[in-house]
């Protein structure tokens, strides 16, 4: 059964998936669309600015466990895709909230320390989870043992994030197996030709 708080909760997140400008929503407003009192909403959270913060973290906590769970798939490629999997799928629940944790953590700045240090947190497991998988594709053979020159993370998270937006926005129309096939193939060119000499 859902508590009163996750109500609440669930009617921010409501506005920030829709990318609602939280400036112009009124506690009276969420406490309306929750079916409760004004009242009861301070009774969880202190301000509107508290009830923002507690669901952005809330939210990306949750989204941090759909990007750091335990990879069932044992070679390189089917680690790469499923990792990439669990990208669209929160990328898919909240564009705006992903755009900030892959590309422009600026977008989320002033909401608050907590919310930041998150999106920092998720920025930092997510290269370590990519890291761990490129060691696994250098194992396998699939990768070089090279070092890569210095831009090329930013140029493989551009390939990922950019094209996964496309996908997500429906201005590429592929199916989802073409997708992941397309991000695979195109950061593998990334990789094994952007090596340093």
């Amino acid at each position: 059964m859902i508590t009163t708080k996750e109500r609440i909760l669930a009617v921010v997140l409501d506005y920030i998936k829709d990318d609602t400008n939280l400036e112009s929503i009124t506690l009276s407003k969420i406490a309306e669309k929750a079916q409760i009192g004004k009242s009861t909403v301070y009774e969880y959270f202190s301000s509107k600015e508290e009830l923002i913060v507690d669901t952005y973290q809330y939210l990306l906590e949750s989204y941090r466990k759909i990007l750091t769970k335990e990879l069932s798939s044992s070679t390189f490629k089917e680690q790469f895709i499923e990792q990439v999997k669990n990208i669209l799928i929160v990328m898919q629940d909240a564009k705006t909230i992903v755009d900030g944790i892959m590309n422009n953590r600026d977008a989320l700045l002033g909401i608050g320390k907590t919310v930041e240090n998150e999106v920092l947190c998720i920025q930092k497991d997510m290269e370590k989870r990519f890291i761990s998988i490129f060691v696994k594709g250098i194992e396998e053979g699939v990768l070089p043992m090279k070092e890569p020159k210095p831009y090329q993370p930013a140029v493989i998270q551009a390939i990922i994030s950019g094209l996964l937006y496309q996908y997500a926005n429906h201005v590429i129309t592929i199916s989802k197996d073409e997708l992941f096939e397309l991000i695979y193939d195109s950061v593998l060119i990334i990789i094994k030709s952007n090596q340093k000499d």
